[in-house]
């Protein structure tokens, strides 16, 4: 997983690609310590070059929406296609985030 994260003014954008694995979990906490130092009114989470997530993958997003949630900020999906869209669905994602 390679991932950065982006000042956009009032929003901000994190940008993954590669593989968000079990194998990549140690770096979550890193990842989201970032987040939160940079609290905005809105995030968007950009997945155009991420190739394949599995359900540790998936935890990280749970992650970011309770952060998010708590400090009132709009997390926003871009770019999820293929196998990575289809296992968001499955996970029901849409229920959580607004997808574009």
């Amino acid at each position: 997983m390679q991932y950065t994260i982006r000042d956009q003014g009032g929003r901000t954008e994190l940008s993954i690609a590669g593989r968000l694995t079990f194998a990549e979990a140690a770096a979550f906490p890193k990842v989201l310590a970032e987040l939160d130092k940079v609290g905005k009114e809105r995030l968007d989470i950009q997945l155009r070059d991420l190739t394949f997530i599995d359900s540790t993958g998936m935890s990280l997003f749970v992650h970011v929406y309770d952060s998010a949630n708590a400090a009132g900020t709009e997390v926003v999906i871009k770019g999820a296609a293929g196998s990575v869209r289809a296992a968001l669905g499955r996970a029901a994602f849409e229920t959580l985030f607004k997808f574009e």
